[in-house]
């Protein structure tokens, strides 16, 4: 009967160690995903409205509120305005909410010159005249 005992002995020491093993795997890769996601070496990006006079983290990205567009931030520093905060080398442009950028008014040069090389930037008057397209009769 001994012999059982010692087969018990075995068979649950043996149940433990492959647990033991699986539970290493499991730490293993989420160690790995953890790290891929942002985790190990990099920083946690976060998103948030753009606000001055605010301290911001490193890859930080920020929605500036009156055109939808996300910039990322490059460094640590306390901010000023978008604009300023772009000439400055602070933020980087991200993207846009879509393929069109508005602005609350006619662009300054500065917010022109944070956008992509090949944007287009279109300056409309409620005064123009309509578009009429060509009939093709």
């Amino acid at each position: 009967m001994a012999v059982q005992g010692d087969s018990v002995f075995e068979q649950l020491e043996s149940i433990i160690k492959t647990q033991s093993e699986l539970i290493q795997s499991i730490s293993e890769k989420l160690q790995q995903i953890e790290s891929i996601g942002g985790g190990g070496g990099g920083g946690n990006a976060t998103i948030s409205d753009y606000e001055s006079n605010k301290d911001y983290e490193r890859n930080t990205l920020v929605v500036d509120v009156n055109t939808e567009t996300v910039y990322r931030v490059l460094r640590a520093y306390k901010s000023k305005t978008v604009e300023q905060d772009c000439i400055d080398g602070n933020l980087k442009l991200v993207g846009f909410e879509s393929q069109i950028v508005t602005f609350n008014g006619n662009p300054t040069q500065s917010q022109i010159n944070v956008l992509p090389e090949d944007a287009l930037v279109a300056i409309y008057s409620a005064s123009d005249a309509p578009y009429q397209p060509n009939s093709l009769e």
